[in-house]
């Protein structure tokens, strides 16, 4: 019986097996956290996307009077079925009055007064694939697109 134990205490056929069964959670972890990686930066080019729709549909049809409501439709029109409840649209029309940002309804002596639209898609991402709840349950992704009208 000693020799049996001996024996089998100084083989070595199983051990590329055990190095497998301790080596393949941190594998699979890998796998899964480079999946769900890819999956924001997949969706934070759609938001990306989304704001540049807004800013080419404000440099097409200039908003009349501060009206943004169409700025903002075409942005969530870009979105589609993948807006989600955390999706947020920000449209803001500013002046640049002697290197000021202000609102554009404000009289400007400044013969080079730009109007400018800055959009901003703002997200909290939830990962498809694994739960970080121990890191953080959610990823906050924000994309901006600014142009000047004039």
């Amino acid at each position: 019986m000693k020799n049996l134990i001996k024996k089998l205490a100084s083989s070595t056929k199983g051990s590329p097996l055990v190095e497998l069964a301790l080596v393949m959670p941190l594998i699979l972890l890998m796998i899964v956290g480079s999946l769900d990686m890819g999956s924001m930066f997949v969706r934070k080019m759609e938001l990306a996307n989304a704001a540049k729709a807004g800013t080419q549909y404000a440099l097409v049809r200039k908003p009349s009077q501060g009206d943004l409501t169409n700025i903002n439709s075409a942005v969530t029109t870009s979105l589609g079925d993948t807006m989600i409840d955390s999706t947020q649209v920000n449209v803001e029309l500013y002046c640049m009055c002697f290197a000021v940002k202000q609102l554009c309804t404000v009289d400007c002596a400044d013969e080079d007064v730009s109007a400018f639209i800055n959009i901003t898609v703002r997200e909290n991402f939830t990962t498809p694939f694994f739960n970080y709840d121990w890191f953080m349950s959610s990823f906050p992704i924000t994309e901006t697109s600014t142009i000047r009208l004039n």
